[in-house]
Parts: C-alpha cells; structure tokens; sequence
C-alpha cells in the first residue's frame, strides 16, 4: 500500500509513473516510456498485483531529475555551479536515495536533453527524455527512496542548461533548397492529420506518450514557421479530448503533455529536402 500511495502522489503530481521490479530499479514492463501513465485505475491494477517499485517517467513529467551519487556527488555538483557564479541548487524537490545520495528534480527547459553519466562531473548523472527516476517511496533492499526537500520543482539552472546542451556543428550544414509551398503545405496536411489521428486513437496506458510524442512532431513544424502555435494546441487538445473521462484522463493532463511536446519540438525545426 505504501508503494501505491507513492504511485498516487507522483500522478498528482502531474509526473507519468511505471512499475519498476519489487525491491529494484528495473522496469517491470517492456515499453515502459509508453506504459507510463496517469491514469488511477491502471495504477490500482498494477499495484494491486504486486509490491511494484516506482518509476516516473521523466520526459512525459517534463523533468530534468540530477543524481548525485556519494561520497563526492554533491560536491561535485556543487562545484560546478561555483564554477559558473551559481550557488548550489539546492532548494527544490528532492529525495535521498538507500544509497546515501541524492535526485534533484529539476523543471525540463524547452530544449529536450536526454541522459548522461558524468558529463558535469564525476559521480552526477541525469536523467531527462528517454529516462526515467526512481520515485520517493520505493524500496531497495530494507532501504526507502524518501522526500527530504519537499519543496516546489524549482526551473533547471541556466548554467546546467547549457552544460548538458548538445553544441552545434563545426560547419554549418548546406543550405537546404526551399522547398515550395505547395508541397509544404501537401506535407503539413498529412503530418497533422496523422498526428491528430494517433492522440485520437491512443490506448489507454501509452496516451501520454503519444500525445506528448505528436506534440513534439507538430512543434517542429511550427520551429519551421508552417504552423502556428494555437494552432497546434488547439488540434491536438481536440483529439486528446475524446479520452477526457476514461480511465483517468483529464484536460489538465493534455495540457502539460501539448505545452512540454511543442516547446522540444520547436527545438528543432523540421526541414524539408
């Protein structure tokens, strides 16, 4: 029951979970990016089943979660901000691993970023798009997951942002030849009727993750300028409003997940050759 709860909390949060393996931190699900999930009945058929472990899926919650391992991590990680004329991002959201260390979960900026392993620094890792982080209430061994900052996620620092950025190229790619409006506009149809049709079509258990993956896609045309904004949200709220009552689902939920898919998308404009 404790491992549901903490199960419930992190879907109030607004933050997709998953079962992980009892007393582990495997997934207890192949595809467990698209399992992922909100929804309160699908979390009460899981962990009714078994003491799962919790996972939350971190580019469906719009997290950036920094792991600081011990004995050094926080140091490191504390360093590295010193480095940068920052002080330690401390206050926010954390929890204490079984291990001693620590997960800061930090708000994801526009720009998607994915996992790394000791890429600020030894001993801190991250865990973005793709990833996922083992939630406060799960158990490893005899030893609990616990919150020891339960404050508001604070916005990822600007210094991290920019550390954990992929840099461009070292020459800058050919220009492309415009491609003409007609088949622009031939192109956008059939990317935003698909799109639309999926998050319309979506089965319960992987609705996030289509719906944030669809706004991801359409965000890119409008980083090309071929679609507008309202536009995108609008499409896309429309369709994901057919599931609006079932199994969980809510309009506050397609919100986050269309805000957070077009804002990556827009990243990185679609280019047409």
């Amino acid at each position: 029951m404790t491992r549901y709860r903490a199960a419930l909390a992190a879907a109030a949060r607004g933050w997709p979970v998953v079962p992980l393996r009892p007393h582990a931190k495997t997934p207890a699900l192949r595809g467990w990016d698209d399992a992922a999930t909100l929804d309160r009945r699908r979390i009460r058929h899981w962990w009714s089943r078994r003491p799962y472990n919790v996972g939350i899926s971190c580019g469906a919650a719009g997290l950036l979660v920094v792991d600081l391992d011990v004995p050094h991590g926080r140091e490191a990680f504390a360093r590295r901000a010193w480095q940068h004329g920052a002080e330690d991002p401390r206050d926010t959201y954390t929890v204490a691993t079984p291990s001693g260390g620590e997960h800061r979960y930090f708000r994801a900026p526009d720009v998607p970023l994915g996992n790394t392993v000791g890429r600020i620094a030894p001993h801190v890792d991250t865990r973005g798009v793709g990833g996922y982080v083992v939630a406060a209430g799960s158990l490893l061994g005899h030893h609990r997951y616990r919150v020891v900052r339960d404050g508001p996620v604070a916005d990822a620092p600007e210094w991290l942002v920019a550390v954990l950025t992929p840099p461009p190229p070292d020459h800058p790619p050919i220009p492309a030849q415009r491609p003409s409006p007609r088949r622009v506009a031939a192109y956008r149809a059939a990317v935003v009727d698909g799109e639309v049709e999926r998050v319309r079509e979506a089965r319960p258990g992987g609705r996030a993750h289509t719906l944030f993956t669809a706004a991801c896609r359409l965000g890119e045309l409008v980083g090309a300028g071929w679609l507008d904004e309202a536009t995108v949200t609008s499409l896309l709220l429309a369709a994901a409003s057919a599931h609006d009552g079932v199994e969980g689902w809510t309009a506050r939920e397609a919100a986050r997940h269309v805000e957070n898919g077009i804002a990556a998308g827009r990243r990185r404009p679609r280019v047409l050759r």
